[in-house]
């Protein structure tokens, strides 16, 4: 599986790879850890800006961030969001615990009225919403399982920072299997806002 390509973003955000910037002291770091498996899945947003999901921001890609006030949120769909707020000193090393409690107010759709929607997108990074709401990236959805969906009508947006967007409506019909296929032509960061700031997030 590749791995995303946020070098736009990370210029744009003055974040950088361990490997560049490890021994500049005007910088810190913050290493992310999990629970449990799971929240290795869950998105990331840096001061309201999505970045990636939390098992490819660690080891050798961990942030390294300029000082100052910084806000995380961690987002997977059946979670309840988490929310950090860190402080980030020069040459300082903060390790960050990604434990997320299950949303036990989620209402599920009937197995019986269940279909599939499979998403062959690249890049496979790219971070899927349902009518603006982050449910996933694109690899949670492109193997043997896709995404579970009860019948409606749905906006599907598919955003990567450095990518344009895609975006359809598609309507779910119980006991169909649906597919989406495409490739996120490469765009400026500078318009990618829409779909991948927190501020569109909002439930």
């Amino acid at each position: 599986m590749k791995k995303p390509m946020l070098i736009a973003l990370l210029t744009v955000l003055s974040v950088c790879s361990t490997t560049g910037n490890a021994a500049n002291p005007l910088f810190g770091e913050v290493d992310l850890d999990t629970a449990t498996r799971t929240e290795k899945n869950a998105g990331v947003w840096l001061n309201g800006q999505y970045l990636g999901y939390v098992r490819d921001l660690k080891g050798k890609s961990k942030l390294v961030l300029p000082p100052g006030e910084h806000n995380l949120l961690f987002k997977l769909i059946g979670f309840k969001d988490l929310a950090r707020h860190v402080i980030v000193e020069p040459g300082q090393k903060i390790e960050l615990i990604v434990s997320l409690a299950p949303d036990n107010d989620l209402v599920f759709p009937d197995e019986a009225e269940l279909a599939e929607l499979k998403l062959e997108v690249q890049p496979e990074e790219a971070a899927v919403f349902v009518n603006d709401v982050y449910a996933g990236y694109v690899d949670q959805f492109n193997g043997r399982r896709g995404m579970q969906m009860g019948p409606g009508v749905y906006d599907i947006r598919i955003a990567l920072p450095g990518y344009n967007a895609f975006e359809t409506a598609i309507t779910i019909v119980a006991n169909q299997a649906y597919e989406i296929k495409t490739t996120l032509p490469r765009a400026s960061i500078v318009n990618q806002s829409r779909g991948l700031s927190v501020s569109q997030l909002a439930e």
